[in-house]
């Protein structure tokens, strides 16, 4: 085996994208609360286009907690209780394990596993985990780099460079959907590839033949 690694994202690479504000705006109707914007649940949940106020969390006390806090600001007059808490967790896997995956690249990444390592470098917090397991099944990576067992997120450097340290001496390939995401790979000497939007099996399966071929 070369000392080649081709890392990827998860969500608009792997996963079609999601619009989880949405998904917890209807959950929390479910939960009787009402008048909530979507876009006040989009402004609360994202901290930027690739990360949510929950990825860099890495304790599940402080995810609750967080959660619970996250629904406080729409619940109006409804005190937030540990029922809503685990009702909003329950439907929100339940919801968003129908999210739609491209099968054609999941099955790509792991016909590589012979040619060189492979691994996954993906904003993700941990109710989402279940979910991106079942789409890239984590068991065969060579490497996980998850920014809630990290505490760290894309696109700051701190992650890339905790990567780069772990990767010393390899030759990196790393696929991202975000053009803010291939900013600091790129200073560290990484190959990138910018991933096109609405599925990109082609361009992502050029992408690693060519870096294969070098």
């Amino acid at each position: 085996m070369n000392n080649k690694v081709i890392l990827f994202d998860w969500g608009g690479v792997v996963e079609v994208p999601a619009t989880e504000y949405k998904i917890m705006r209807d959950i929390m109707y479910s939960l009787g609360f009402r008048n909530i914007k979507e876009e006040e649940v989009h402004d609360e949940f994202l901290t930027c286009t690739s990360c949510s106020i929950f990825d860099s969390i890495t304790d599940k006390e402080e995810n609750d907690k967080v959660i619970k806090e996250f629904l406080s600001k729409f619940s109006g007059d409804i005190e937030v209780t540990n029922e809503h808490l685990n009702k909003f967790k329950e439907l929100y896997r339940e919801l968003m394990a129908i999210n739609p995956y491209y099968k054609e690249v999941s099955d790509y990444i792991y016909s590589l596993r012979n040619r060189c390592e492979i691994g996954i470098l993906s904003n993700v917090q941990m109710l989402d985990k279940f979910r991106q397991n079942s789409h890239f099944n984590y068991g065969p990576l060579n490497y996980r780099y998850l920014s809630c067992e990290l505490g760290m997120t894309k696109p700051n450097r701190d992650i890339f460079e905790y990567v780069n340290n772990d990767l010393k001496g390899k030759n990196i390939l790393f696929l991202d959907d975000n053009p803010n995401n291939i900013v600091v790979p790129k200073e560290l000497g990484w190959n990138v590839y910018l991933v096109k939007k609405d599925g990109d099996f082609e361009g992502i399966r050029n992408a690693c033949e060519e870096f294969l071929k070098e």
